[in-house]
């Protein structure tokens, strides 16, 4: 499995460095069953930070006040709950 950082939250995470960022949501990913796990894209590949929580409500809390939540399209995997830009 690739090496992955947990941050506790995304807000003290500098997404100006990060070209067109983006946090997508799952619930129950494989790696981390049973959590709601938000992952930071830049474009359309993922990059190594997440933040694990236990519920939706504590994994939009950590999600800055600036982005834009998309809904899941019927095309995403299923674990997929959202995406935020």
């Amino acid at each position: 499995m690739k090496q992955q950082i947990i941050m506790n939250s995304f807000i003290s995470v500098d997404l100006n460095s990060i070209t067109m960022p983006m946090i997508t949501v799952y619930k129950n990913p494989s790696d981390f069953p049973g959590k709601f796990v938000a992952r930071l894209f830049r474009l359309h590949k993922p990059t190594i930070i997440a933040v694990v929580k236990d519920t939706l409500p504590e994994i939009r809390m950590t999600i800055p006040r600036h982005m834009v939540r998309l809904p899941r399209h019927q095309a995403d995997d299923p674990a997929i709950l959202e995406t935020w830009i």
